[in-house]
């Protein structure tokens, strides 16, 4: 089991990861001094949430799928 969880804790560390990066201003991406100001003040942790939310509605997806 512990394996099965550090591999969900991987994938939702990514997912939280892609969603702040997705969030990043436009203007500041190719600017690595504006983008690790912004990162610091956009902390990981506030992202996690909104991961989770979005893996467990894949799932339901993905349950739904397999009940036909």
């Amino acid at each position: 089991m512990e394996t099965l969880e550090l591999i969900f804790a991987s994938l939702v560390r990514e997912t939280a990861e892609s969603i702040r990066d997705h969030h990043v201003p436009f203007a500041i991406k190719h600017d690595e001094r504006a983008y690790f100001e912004w990162m610091d003040g956009h902390p990981i942790n506030g992202y996690i949430q909104e991961a989770y939310r979005e893996i467990e509605e894949t799932a339901q997806q993905i349950r739904a799928i397999r009940a036909g």
